[in-house]
């Protein structure tokens, strides 16, 4: 083998993570179309929660401390409406 033959050139790709990371942000933002903070995204995140998560809510109700539900609640609704706009934010980004 000579020097020519072990030098590795990687092929090019278009790494778009951190467009698509700030896109995503900039669709989470307070006001925006999937803002977590909103009633009725919390209301869409409830109503689409996994059994762990309204296992955990249940178990946060329990306490009856309402800092704790609150948490709870508003970390589903983050969560939920994060993995929407990650999605959104890729078809948009890498549809261009």
């Amino acid at each position: 083998m000579n020097k020519a033959d072990a030098y590795y050139e990687p092929q090019d790709y278009d790494d778009r993570t951190d467009e698509i990371e700030v896109r995503k942000w900039h669709l989470m933002k307070p006001g925006a179309k999937f803002d977590p903070s909103d009633v009725g995204r919390v209301q869409e995140a409830l109503s689409e929660m996994s059994a762990n998560d309204a296992e955990s809510l249940q178990i946060a109700i329990d306490t009856n401390n309402f800092e704790i539900i609150g948490r709870k609640i508003m970390s589903i609704s983050f969560a939920y409406m994060e993995s929407i706009a990650q999605e959104i934010a890729e078809l948009e980004i890498n549809e261009d």
